[in-house]
């Protein structure tokens, strides 16, 4: 199972139309994933639908 960590940061920047995107965890530890246009804004879909109260279970990012 995988050990679950509390986001404390987080950051994105944009260079040719790939973002990169780094994630702190509690730990301190940085995660780095570069994602595409698409993906962010999956991304940005997803959180604004779990914000107002739905699941975002059904707008998984395929690669």
């Amino acid at each position: 199972m995988t050990e679950r960590r509390t986001l404390t940061g987080f950051a994105s920047e944009e260079a040719d139309g790939t973002f990169t995107i780094h994630i702190v965890d509690d730990s301190s530890e940085v995660f780095e994933i570069s994602a595409s246009r698409e993906n962010v804004e999956l991304m940005i879909s997803t959180l604004q639908a779990v914000l107002a109260g739905h699941s975002g279970e059904a707008n998984h990012a395929r690669g």
